[in-house]
């Protein structure tokens, strides 16, 4: 996907891995896929994270530590800390524990 460069752009940043630019109005993830990666557990529990409906909505589904996601192009505010995942699960995650994004 090409990035936008029109004078709009008024910020770049990377969020662990995640090249997402912000213009005035929206912004666009330039990644393709990345992997899940969940905190250390001291206990020997399945880390798993939890997909949402929206940002901050009702859990749809859950992708295991490891797993590679594949994501959708984001818009809105919400691509700072939330992208939209279709596959395995289509929802929202959370993209601090988004690693390894090509």
């Amino acid at each position: 996907m090409p990035i936008n460069t029109s004078p709009a752009l008024a910020k770049s940043q990377i969020t662990n891995q995640v090249l997402v630019e912000k213009t005035d109005k929206f912004l666009l993830a330039a990644v393709d896929s990345c992997e899940v990666s969940m905190p250390s557990s001291s206990t020997n529990e399945r880390l798993v994270l939890n997909v949402r409906e929206v940002p901050n909505g009702n859990i749809v589904g859950t992708v295991d530590d490891g797993d590679t996601v594949e994501l959708e192009t984001t818009g809105g505010i919400e691509g700072l800390f939330w992208v939209k995942i279709i596959e395995p699960v289509t929802g929202y995650v959370w993209t601090e524990y988004l690693t390894n994004c090509n």
